[in-house]
């Protein structure tokens, strides 16, 4: 057990992730081979952790599975049957032997740290997911951001074209109201000098 303690341990969703399958799927052999007395580490919420050695017998389920197209109790007694002979019964005897009390608290020890391990991988796992979603969400919002910004300053341009071409019309409407008011004008003198005279 004292070598457990400096074994690295992974989560199961870097498991199903190296593998490439489902979460579901990971479950699903993991009970097929504790239906056959394999035993994983288990943390204090009762989640299994694996090790090396777990995860190349799962490669192997994995491989028998989806490549041979055997089924799982097969593929599962394939792989048990390849394992050496002290860690089939290892796995199966190791919560069964009579030991020490020396031996048995040292063990304990070993397996609170392996628990308390696990939980603070599956809570840095817990962060990581998160940060991964906040940055997708924080790219989302960046995206969003730029096509705003593109649309104001396409809004901003046409509102000036806009308004000069209003201020133009303007413009030309004055000079035009201006010059019909001369040319009123111009003819009404006419009249006046006509008028008079």
């Amino acid at each position: 057990m004292s070598e457990q303690i400096n074994e690295i341990v992974y989560l199961g969703g870097e498991v199903a992730k190296s593998l490439g399958i489902a979460r579901s799927s990971l479950t699903k052999y993991c009970i097929a081979l504790e239906n056959k007395d394999y035993k994983f580490i288990r943390g204090s919420n009762n989640s299994r952790a694996f090790r090396s050695k777990d995860l190349l017998l799962l490669q192997r389920m994995k491989d028998l599975i989806q490549d041979k197209g055997m089924t799982m109790e097969t593929a599962v007694n394939v792989v048990l049957s390849m394992l050496p002979e002290e860690e089939r019964i290892g796995a199966i005897l190791d919560e069964n032997k009579v030991m020490s009390p020396e031996v048995a608290s040292q063990e304990q020890a070993e397996n609170t740290q392996i628990s308390l391990l696990m939980d603070k991988l599956e809570y840095i796992d817990e962060i990581s997911d998160r940060l991964n979603s906040m940055e997708k969400e924080l790219k989302d919002i960046k995206t969003q951001n730029k096509i705003l910004q593109d649309q104001n300053h396409e809004l901003r341009t046409t509102v000036e074209t806009s308004s000069n071409k209003r201020d133009e019309n303007l413009l030309s409407l004055i000079r035009e109201v201006q010059d019909t008011k001369k040319m009123i004008a111009a003819s009404q003198e006419k009249k006046w000098w006509e008028f008079w005279k």
